[in-house]
């Protein structure tokens, strides 16, 4: 049908006989759709009387999305004529589309009081929804698909790790690998916008996230398919429990006035993409909500809420005994790395009436384990031992106005009754580090730029007693990377201290070396403490990008400059299935493994210098061929210059050399002067 109902080929003239084209209508198809209009279910059923009433409800909540044909009477209810009453639905008729698409995602769902909860739809919705069968009817299992192997990594002859970069919109995943391999044979994986801000690896190095606008996406495999969808608008933030088993996506409005979404913070299931729970950001919308911390198995998570923790189980993802641990005044808290225990500070209260105190907590059971009071405190941070043998609680102490004074409160987690020790340190502290496999730790401490570096032992001769190895005075150092197996150690001065790097042998307390990394903004160990990187990331710093991979004895491996370079992160490994015991008999053999390890090694070498042979040679070869080709042509085209040279020589110094010099008058003008 055409405009007014006319037949599309009928012509229309006006009475008069005067066709004006701008008085000529158009043809127009009408619209069936009703896109604009939505159906609310789930109303209450009630009398002709309060129908009224109920539709300035709905005109009232509607409104406010978008603009209600006929100034707010576009709302329709149906009356049973039988009972005399509502039907339990009605109809809401907006100006546009778009409005209507806003009320569907904002209201349905929404809760008119107890017993009523709105179920929105679109009214073209209404057809589909009616031939939904009475009796339910399962679909069809979905075609099992085989993602691969993925922990193939680990499989690798040489043992070698992988690592991820990304720089500009390029994204690649390298092995680490000798000096000598070409980057061709060390690319494992390569795309193009992959990801919009970053990547992520998950603890085991299962998946490799890629953030987008909708959501969030898991990779995995020999070729990186995709492996999980998690949709989750805007996201800016994840986090995998330990086990890989659950993953957290997090996200919050860009500026105060932007919208907010409803689910701040959402509890994924990683193998199914189950939303497990959801949970919505209770303080300022432009701001992160107070982040899950996972417990060392992954059990449970928890965050800290008003005067308590709220502690959740994995299992069934609610409130633990229903019910939080409750620490009035509580500010901050760590779990154990080893067990589900965690730590807690709690600042001084009743204007210093009641002392600051350390509290360590046994979950599930609620016990406390251990109490340490704290007076005159300032400020406090907290260091868990890697293993959770001991922890370290830094406390510094305002004793007057120019007076602060720094110590830490050293717990032994795996000794009876839990004892605790007291360190003093004379001048300001700026870092802390445990050996991850050990019992040192490495304190930085004095007036930056150049302080001093201090080694402790929690045992002296095999007895519990801290007790300090070596300091290392004036060094332009103010951060500390020990290597995840222990033993070594990099001094880094990070930032304004233009990247100066010591790398330190902790047994032997002497450097193996000193070297620079310009610009350095970041530093991070491979999972075996083999190998180091040091990146300069245009996020922090813009000029000088690149990376550079050193061996843990402080000698370049590779060096890579790029510019928009971004991220470089190392792939976890998972944690060894090997028992304590089998670890110490490989390390009693390591002379045997190094040398077939070292064979293999000056094999890979020998083949790389006789691969660079064979190159130049074939280089060489090519070359020969083509003089022989040249040489030819040579030979083939001799007649042919001796007819242009009119003689039989092919000496290219035998000829006479004739200039001629020829004039032409061009123009020829007089001027009198």
């Amino acid at each position: 049908r055409s405009f007014y109902g006319m037949p599309a080929d009928s012509q229309w003239k006006r009475p008069d006989g005067d066709d004006d084209e701008d008085d000529i209508p158009f043809n127009k198809e009408l619209d069936y759709s009703m896109d604009n209009v939505i159906v609310v279910d789930n109303l209450p059923i009630v009398p002709p009387e309060k129908v009224e009433k109920l539709i300035n409800v709905l005109v009232k909540l509607y409104s406010k999305i978008g603009n209600i044909v006929q100034d707010g009477q576009g709302v329709f209810m149906p009356m049973d004529p039988n009972t005399n009453e509502s039907k339990g639905f009605a109809y809401v008729e907006f100006e546009d589309v778009q409005c209507a698409a806003q009320a569907v995602e904002q209201t349905d769902g929404h809760k008119l009081d107890k017993a009523h909860v709105f179920r929105v739809w679109r009214f073209n919705e209404v057809d589909r929804i009616l031939q939904v069968p009475d009796s339910y009817q399962a679909p069809p299992p979905p075609q099992y698909r085989e993602r691969g192997n993925l922990r193939q990594w680990l499989l690798d002859d040489k043992a070698r790790d992988q690592y991820v970069i990304r720089y500009a919109d390029e994204s690649e995943i390298f092995w680490n690998d000798g000096p000598e391999t070409k980057e061709e044979e060390r690319r494992v994986f390569e795309r193009k916008k992959w990801t919009d801000t970053g990547h992520q690896w998950s603890p085991h190095g299962t998946y490799l996230a890629t953030f987008h606008r909708p959501g969030l996406r898991l990779w995995g495999g020999d070729t990186f398919e995709a492996a999980g969808r998690f949709m989750h608008n805007n996201v800016k933030n994840i986090d995998f429990s330990p086990c890989e088993r659950y993953l957290v996506t997090s996200t919050w409005a860009d500026r105060p006035n932007d919208k907010e979404e409803a689910e701040g913070v959402i509890i994924w299931d990683v193998r199914t993409g189950e939303k497990k729970r959801a949970f919505k950001n209770e303080g300022p919308k432009d701001k992160p909500m107070e982040p899950f911390k996972w417990s060392f198995d992954g059990q449970y998570f928890a965050k800290i809420a008003t005067d308590s923790i709220q502690v959740y189980s994995a299992e069934d993802m609610k409130l633990l005994d229903k019910k939080s641990f409750k620490l009035p005044g509580v500010r901050e808290f760590r779990w154990s790395p080893a067990q589900n225990v965690f730590a807690a500070f709690i600042p001084a209260q009743d204007a210093g009436q009641s002392p600051a105190r350390v509290v360590i907590v046994e979950v599930p059971s609620r016990t406390e384990l251990r109490q340490k009071n704290l007076f005159s405190v300032a400020d406090t941070q907290m260091y868990w031992h890697p293993d959770g043998t001991y922890l370290a609680v830094k406390v510094d102490r305002q004793k007057s106005k120019k007076t602060t004074t720094y110590s830490f409160e050293l717990f032994r987690l795996k000794e009876r009754d839990i004892p605790i020790e007291v360190l003093e340190i004379p001048t300001q502290v700026v870092n802390f580090a445990w050996e991850p496999k050990g019992h040192r730790f490495a304190l930085v401490h004095g007036d930056p730029p150049r302080v001093d570096i201090s080694f402790y032992t929690m045992l002296k001769e095999g007895k519990a007693q801290v007790t300090l190895l070596k300091t290392l005075e004036k060094k332009p150092v103010n951060e500390v990377f020990w290597s995840p197996a222990g033993h070594h150690v990099v001094l880094a001065g990070m930032k304004s201290l233009n990247g100066i790097l010591n790398f330190f042998n902790a047994d032997d307390m002497e450097a193996m070396c000193e070297d620079e990394h310009f610009m350095c903004t970041d530093i991070c160990w491979d999972p075996t403490g083999r190998y180091i990187c040091s990146y300069v990331s245009a996020f922090r710093q813009p000029m000088e990008n690149g990376y550079v991979i050193w061996n843990f004895a402080g000698k370049a491996q590779l060096r890579v400059n790029k510019d928009k370079f971004f991220q470089f992160i190392w792939r976890p490994r998972p944690p060894s299935l090997l028992s304590g015991k089998q670890e110490r008999e490989i390390r009693k053999a390591l002379p045997e493994y190094s040398a077939k390890y070292q064979e293999e090694d000056r094999k890979a070498k020998e083949l790389a210098a006789s691969a660079a042979t064979r190159e130049k040679e074939a280089k060489r070869a090519a070359f020969e061929e083509g003089e022989a080709r040249r040489k030819a042509l040579y030979l083939e085209w001799q007649q042919d210059r001796r007819q242009l040279r009119g003689c039989l020589t092919d000496d290219e110094d035998n000829y006479e050399l004739v200039e001629e010099t020829f004039e032409e008058v061009l123009e020829m003008k007089e001027e009198r002067i």
